[in-house]
């Protein structure tokens, strides 16, 4: 693909920073409410009903990690043949594999600070629970609703499945194309269960694919000759994002405005970064370690640290707090991870040989 047919890295990092965010604010005001009241934390200057369902709409995060993930691997197979599409899955695969182990093994390190963790894998037996440990070292805990060490580990098992559907997903994309996009959200009328991952965002996920393989982007930068007219269109990404958002908020339709809130989002990053100029730094940076704050945040708010994390009582303290706690983990583990060098043992590398 051309360069200028999709957009940056910096626009990419600026989606998973808003995402991790986004994921950060959903778990500590929706997914904790006791928390909320036995730490009696403030909702001012919102009330607890816009709190609560802000908290609640901050979902979306999980929408937008599928949607870049299948625009991401689209990007990278669409010029491979079938046999090359699968090598890279492996190897996405393997890659993904040395971050969830990693982190799991840093993991274990803090049941020191509460035993019980460990414990439980073990209730129905020794040799069970050990194969459960393995299960969810490997990212596998939720496809085989075993025992979890943390339980918002869940997306692990749906990531992996996603990165095994994308040779056949693109190639649905490639045979029928806006027509997959459709019929992927359609599926619930087939008799799926909306509330599993599967169904719910399948077309964020065909979305994200679509994105990469249209010629949208390379249209956007051609109508953009001036800031007017990037100005202009930004304008209507957000208030396209604006009334998506207000529909999934109001009415739900999730499973159609999980991916459209996703790609009005990508996209309005994309004309403030790549044709304003705009760099995210921040948000650049929040993204680089998403994927370790995402697999520990849990461990800081929910774990061990709860009362110190809600101390702050006023919900914006609380939502920066954890922030900064959870950036300042991500890099130290990130620092000891290169350190050991890490990401260079062979067992990352096979699929490359």
């Amino acid at each position: 693909m051309e360069a200028d047919s999709h957009f940056s890295k910096h626009v990419t990092l600026a989606a998973k920073g808003i995402a991790i965010l986004l994921m950060l604010f959903h778990h500590l005001f929706y997914d904790a409410p006791g928390f909320v009241d036995q730490y009696a934390v403030s909702a001012v200057p919102l009330s607890w009903p816009a709190l609560n369902s802000l908290s609640y709409y901050a979902k979306l995060c999980v929408s937008v990690f599928v949607f870049l993930t299948g625009y991401g691997m689209a990007i990278r197979m669409s010029s491979q043949d079938n046999r090359h599409r699968e090598r890279y899955a492996v190897s996405r695969f393997l890659k993904l594999e040395s971050s969830i182990v990693f982190l799991y093994l840093f993991s274990l390190l803090t049941a020191v600070l509460d035993p019980s963790r460990i414990l439980a894998y073990f209730q129905e037996g020794h040799l069970k629970g050990i194969w459960m440990m393995l299960l969810d070292a490997l990212g596998l805990g939720k496809f085989f609703d075993t025992v979890m060490f943390n339980n918002s580990w869940w997306y692990l098992s749906f990531a992996i499945f996603l990165i095994f559907l994308m040779p056949v997903a693109l190639k649905l994309c490639e045979q029928f194309g806006i027509c997959s996009v459709v019929l992927a959200g359609m599926v619930t009328t087939f008799g799926l269960d909306q509330s599993r991952a599967f169904s719910l965002y399948l077309f964020t996920f065909f979305l994200g694919i679509f994105l990469a393989r249209a010629s949208l982007i390379s249209r956007i930068r051609a109508y953009c000759q001036s800031r007017r007219h990037a100005a202009a269109l930004l304008a209507l990404f957000a208030a396209l994002f604006a009334a998506c958002s207000f529909i999934r908020i109001r009415w739900g339709f999730y499973l159609w405005m999980n991916g459209l809130c996703s790609l009005f989002l990508v996209l309005m990053l994309f004309v403030l970064i790549d044709l304003l100029h705009l760099r995210l730094r921040l948000l650049e940076l929040f993204g680089r370690y998403s994927m370790i704050m995402y697999m520990t945040h849990t461990l800081i708010y929910h774990h061990y640290f709860t009362r110190l994390v809600y101390a702050p009582k006023n919900w914006f303290f609380i939502f920066l707090w954890l922030s900064l706690l959870s950036l300042a983990l991500a890099a130290a583990l990130s620092l000891v991870r290169s350190l050991l060098h890490w990401d260079s043992l062979r067992l990352w590398h096979l699929a490359d040989e």
